[in-house]
């Protein structure tokens, strides 16, 4: 496992026999897997986000934009990505400074609507940067190991379920 919270399959050889089985059942099946997957951890990944937050910015752009996507090979956590603001303003713009906090006293240059220009100090609606991240980038870090447990149950359960079934030949 890598310092930054990424599994790698080339370490793991269950999870290697994992995905070998995941890619040979039939498309039913893994459709199956990828939505019971998608089932439980889409709240697991929510909690995880929700319980960092601390202000009501990064509530509304990181932990109501808080999604997951599963592939055959991979479960991917998403955060900010969807959404605007009440004023038009898309999430994923302020999604760097919730996430990653800002410096108070940096300059910003910008125009009036007239189109006269003026500078301003970015001031304090970002908290302190913070290199690791305040709240996605810890809430991924914590849960990737439970969402491979996770995708590694469902996926055995799911196959099992089929093979009771009759449905994998």
């Amino acid at each position: 496992m890598a310092s930054n919270g990424r599994i790698s399959v080339l370490l793991s050889k269950d999870l290697q026999i994992l995905l070998s089985a995941v890619r040979s059942i039939p498309k039913e099946v893994a459709a199956e897997v990828r939505k019971q997957t998608k089932n439980a951890a889409t709240p697991i990944w929510e909690e995880e986000v929700r319980g960092r937050t601390n202000t009501a910015l990064e509530v509304r752009v990181l932990s109501d934009t808080a999604r997951v996507a599963v592939s055959d090979s991979n479960v991917l956590l998403r955060s900010a990505a969807v959404g605007k603001m009440s004023n038009g303003l898309p999430k994923s713009v302020l999604a760097f400074g919730a996430e990653f906090g800002g410096n108070p006293n940096r300059i910003i240059k910008s125009k009036t609507k007239a189109g006269k220009p003026y500078t301003r100090k970015m001031g304090r609606q970002f908290k302190l940067p913070r290199r690791g991240g305040n709240v996605v980038y810890p809430a991924a870090r914590d849960s990737i190991p439970r969402f491979a447990s996770l995708w590694t149950q469902t996926a055995i359960r799911t196959i099992h379920e089929a093979f009771e079934k009759g449905g994998v030949r």
